[in-house]
């Protein structure tokens, strides 16, 4: 698949790199959902929320950066440190509870990837108009959640930015 996302008109600042692949993963979702095509964008949003919870959990200090990418903790795990460090329930874009919705979403992106084929030995699988409304749905939620945690972790880094300011002004 061709890039789709366009060149923005402005330079973005910080990260442009990650600002461009963000840019790409979102337009990449919209269309993949438009087009039916729910495990892309499960798959982006899935990544995208794992993003976020990692630059989160290692801009606290609850996770340390490892030296390869992909030896971050996986999803679950990451959602488990999450909750650990926000023990009450984070409300956003209509959740009450982001970080069970995230979990619960998990669950979900989990039955709609794996689901297609896998079954029990000799038994039947899932309709697949019932698993693709699974898939669909999964999709949908995903983006909203992905959103959702994306805010949060923009608006606590932003607010712990400050704390930190205000600290070292006051010392």
């Amino acid at each position: 698949m061709a890039k789709k996302s366009q060149s923005p008109t402005i330079s973005p600042k910080g990260n442009a790199t990650k600002y461009l692949s963000y840019r790409e993963a979102w337009t990449r979702i919209k269309l993949a959902r438009q087009e039916g095509f729910f495990f892309e964008a499960i798959t982006l949003e899935e990544s995208i929320i794992t993003d976020r919870l990692i630059n989160y959990l290692v801009f606290v200090g609850e996770i340390k950066q490892p030296t390869e990418v992909y030896k971050y903790p996986n999803f679950y795990e990451l959602i488990q440190s999450w909750k650990k460090l926000h023990p009450m329930p984070i409300s956003a874009m209509g959740r009450s509870n982001l970080q069970e919705a995230v979990d619960q979403w998990r669950i979900l992106r989990n039955k709609a990837i794996h689901g297609m084929v896998k079954s029990h030995p000799g038994s039947p699988t899932e309709a697949v108009d019932d698993f693709l409304a699974v898939a669909e749905s999964a999709a949908s939620e995903g983006e909203i959640l992905a959103r959702a945690v994306s805010e949060w972790c923009r608006k606590m880094k932003r607010q712990l930015e400050s704390d930190r300011s205000s600290l070292s002004l006051d010392c």
